[in-house]
């Protein structure tokens, strides 16, 4: 029986990371960029155009409309009729559900806990840092960044994610209503953070 891992997380908290490991340890895909890249390829759509709205809105309105008339259908027709980042948004929103029917994954951002909200054989995990300066030190160190760079960017993009979830979700971005495991890896570390999911993992027996 296939499951699905999803990874909300802030940004410099190891979220990637984690979600690497996870791969490899249970043997299973990994979809953070290589989401775009099957929603890219599926659709005909230029990758670049993808990241440069990925996990990124600006706008408050569109949702209702979007959600209301599309409901994720796949209609050519009601679809073209939407801003471009709605659209963008119901094709990986689809894509989603269609790895969730197909395969066991992990899958990082894209609103995907909320996606797969109710279903079967999905483990919900969103990471963060309490320690702000943890996160500061890690995207110096894995990013080559200068302390004040690595804090403006690290804002700017749990912003931009926070925006994003808030838009297209009924439920708020971080709260741990909606996550089945919230941990904080700057107390427990990214590596024991991967044992513990994977420790969940068994409980809900998902493997």
């Amino acid at each position: 029986m296939s499951f699905v891992i999803t990874i909300g997380r802030e940004n410099g908290s190891g979220g990637k990371y984690i979600g690497e490991e996870l791969s490899k340890k249970l043997n299973i895909k990994l979809y953070d960029k290589e989401l775009l890249k099957k929603v890219a390829d599926d659709n005909n759509i230029n990758i670049d155009l993808l990241e440069e709205t990925d996990e990124k809105q600006k706008k408050s309105f569109w949702y209702t409309m979007a959600m209301a008339s599309m409901a994720y259908t796949d209609s050519v027709n009601s679809l073209t009729e939407l801003p471009t980042n709605e659209q963008f948004f119901l094709k990986t929103a689809k894509a989603i559900e269609e790895l969730y029917e197909t395969e066991s994954c992990v899958i990082i951002g894209r609103c995907a806990n909320s996606i797969l909200k109710n279903k079967e054989n999905i483990l919900n995990v969103f990471v963060y840092s309490s320690d702000e300066n943890f996160k500061v030190q890690r995207k110096v160190k894995f990013a080559d960044l200068t302390e004040r760079q690595a804090t403006k960017l690290i804002k700017k993009i749990d912003k931009e994610r926070a925006s994003y979830y808030n838009y297209y979700t009924d439920g708020k971005w971080g709260s741990k209503e909606e996550y089945d495991l919230c941990i904080d890896t700057s107390r427990i570390g990214v590596d024991n953070a991967v044992n513990l999911i994977i420790e969940c993992a068994r409980l809900k027996k998902l493997i």
